[in-house]
């Protein structure tokens, strides 16, 4: 068992050294796997002359040399699972053939055990008889290569409502799939707007990617940007969101976490307390709709306010004719 840990975290130091290209100390070595510098100094030692790993030393922080390419990986049976449970949720939002997923899952299906073996196989059947969306694929290629070269993106994109869609240049920050609205985005500087926006994939008609090279700014980290959404489209200012569940569904909220934000409590009567730091969105609005009288908003006035004439406009549909 020694040896297997030593060598897990063998392959793991290489990992790291492979990703930090500015090289990493001892230390911060030793963070990330959990182990004293002493014990690093000597697994550094082992990559170099025993795996024959170049590693070279520049200041206090140890490098790998330029040009290094790391051998074929392979994974651990949690982490092929991980990767099958993630390409399954991508196809049960999206519900289309993607060939992408498929070499994922062939490549994934000549390494697994049974019965992993068989059910990755099923799928592979199953999402053959999907429709295929090429123009999506084509797009989604496109914007993946764009932000890996960091080159902009000129889009024909049609807004939501809108009667014709329209020429934008952007420069792709993230890629993000939002299983909720079953679609993908693009997080991306626009220059038409001068501002960060996000861009719905399936709404671009078409996509050209052009000669002009782009920075990501230090400053956008990701899951900063979302951090106080809920969903999709970040922004607006962060309020204190309180709702009351009814006992009858009460331990769904005990079970899952719904945001990062989100504090919840028992209350003598069975009920839960729900309490989320976000920024108000028409996605929160629907969720909070979808649990219908399983819910009351309690704070802030102005969503109960939202919430109550949105429930009016249903019953003058839904009332007796």
């Amino acid at each position: 068992m020694a040896k297997t840990d030593r060598l897990a975290r063998l392959h793991k130091v290489e990992h790291l050294l492979y990703l930090n290209k500015t090289g990493m100390t001892l230390d911060e070595i030793a963070g990330e796997c959990g182990v004293s510098a002493r014990t690093v100094r000597r697994d550094l030692a082992a990559l170099e002359s025993v795996v024959g790993v170049p590693i070279y030393k520049v200041g206090n922080k140890w490098r790998v040399v330029e040009g290094y390419h790391l051998p074929p990986i392979g994974f651990s049976l949690p982490e092929a699972m991980t990767i099958f449970l993630s390409a399954r949720l991508m196809l049960s939002y999206a519900h289309r053939y993607d060939p992408n997923i498929k070499s994922t899952f062939f490549k994934l299906n000549s390494i697994v055990p049974s019965p992993l073996k068989e059910q990755v196989q099923r799928t592979m059947e199953w999402m053959q008889k999907l429709p295929a969306d090429d123009n999506f694929t084509r797009t989604m290629a496109l914007l993946a290569e764009a932000w890996t070269k960091q080159r902009r993106v000129r889009i024909s994109y049609h807004t939501f409502g809108g009667k014709k869609a329209k020429l934008r240049d952007i420069d792709p920050y993230f890629i993000e799939p939002a299983a909720a609205g079953h679609s993908s985005y693009v997080i991306a500087h626009c220059h038409m707007a001068g501002s960060i926006r996000v861009f719905k994939i399936e709404r671009i008609e078409t996509i050209e990617m052009m000669s002009e090279k782009y920075d990501i700014p230090d400053s956008f980290d990701a899951n900063k940007y979302f951090a106080s959404s809920w969903g999709m489209f970040a922004g607006g200012d962060v309020e204190m969101v309180k709702l009351k569940f009814s006992p009858g569904v009460a331990q769904i909220f005990e079970e899952v976490v719904w945001h990062p934000s989100q504090v919840v409590a028992r209350q003598t009567d069975g009920s839960l307390l729900m309490t989320l730091n976000v920024s108000l969105s028409v996605e929160l609005l629907g969720w909070i709709l979808r649990w219908g009288e399983n819910v009351e908003v309690l704070e802030p006035q102005g969503l109960r306010e939202e919430i109550a004439r949105t429930a009016q406009a249903m019953l003058d549909i839904y009332g007796e004719r």
